[in-house]
């Protein structure tokens, strides 16, 4: 056998065995991450509201942020105007979807990227964002803060 055909045999045999590792890689992969997503997250009630957190957990705070809310994170503050409300949003600036904080002092929710601000009901009150932040239904239950995916 010459040194070409053995090479040829051998590099045959390298892609043939490492094929079975690829596919077994990706396949587990895959399943274990959507099982692990399901359990992580918290079970919405008979009305499909979720307890994100607690009114004093809100209050002392001023914010209650999730990174992963029915796929999307959530920023959930107080109605300023009606301090027994609670406001959500989807937590992503619609310029370029970076987050934005609760500036409890301006009454504005900012982002840090490029300088877009929001007003407490989620319109723009400041540019480049053109459009409004996404809003989820919300409300306060006993102390609990509940949110219902969209």
């Amino acid at each position: 056998m010459d040194r070409r055909t053995f090479l040829s045999w051998v590099g045959v045999g390298t892609l043939a065995s490492s094929l079975p590792v690829v596919i077994a890689a990706c396949t587990s992969s895959d399943t274990a991450s959507d099982t692990s997503s399901e359990t992580s997250s918290p079970a919405a009630n008979a009305d499909g509201f979720t307890e994100v957190g607690k009114l004093a957990e809100l209050e002392g705070s001023g914010s209650i942020a999730q990174k992963d809310f029915s796929g999307a994170p959530l920023l959930v503050i107080l109605n300023p105007e009606d301090k027994t409300q609670v406001v959500a949003f989807k937590n992503q600036c619609s310029h370029q979807q970076c987050p934005v904080k609760w500036n409890a002092d301006g009454g504005t929710l900012d982002c840090g990227c490029h300088g877009s601000k929001f007003k407490a009901d989620g319109t723009v009150a400041n540019g480049p964002a053109k459009d409004p932040l996404p809003t989820y239904e919300a409300k306060i239950e006993g102390d609990a803060v509940l949110v219902k995916a969209g």
